[in-house]
């Protein structure tokens, strides 16, 4: 698939991670895990958009992950607000870093 022109989705049953979703042009994959794909649908209420640039664990990124990218910078929640990535701590954001493994994910703090 040309990744140029893939958007990712992870899909979420309220905070339980039920699978992902690729979108290229109007063909549609699901997986439950990421690697394995098929025409199937998965049942979600809920997906997370994917900044489709992997962590330095060569995870890929999606909107609600809190990431990290050095010791002394504090955990981020990485958001896509306005047509933008951005990295929000507190009441401040900074424009997310559209880079492969430079962030490390640390956990998820999922929006309802």
């Amino acid at each position: 698939m040309d990744m140029e022109n893939e958007v990712r989705w992870r899909l979420r049953d309220e905070d339980h991670i039920v699978g992902y979703e690729r979108h290229v042009g109007r063909r549609i994959v699901s997986s439950t895990d990421g690697l394995w794909w098929r025409g199937d649908r998965l049942n979600y209420t809920s997906k997370d958009r994917c900044l489709m640039h992997k962590d330095i664990n060569n995870q890929w990124l999606f909107e609600g992950d809190v990431v990290t990218w050095h010791a002394q910078s504090g955990q981020w929640r990485l958001l896509f607000e306005e047509n933008q990535w951005v990295l929000c701590q507190d009441n401040f954001s900074i424009p997310a870093p559209m880079q492969d493994r430079l962030l490390k994910r640390v956990g998820f703090a999922f929006l309802r």
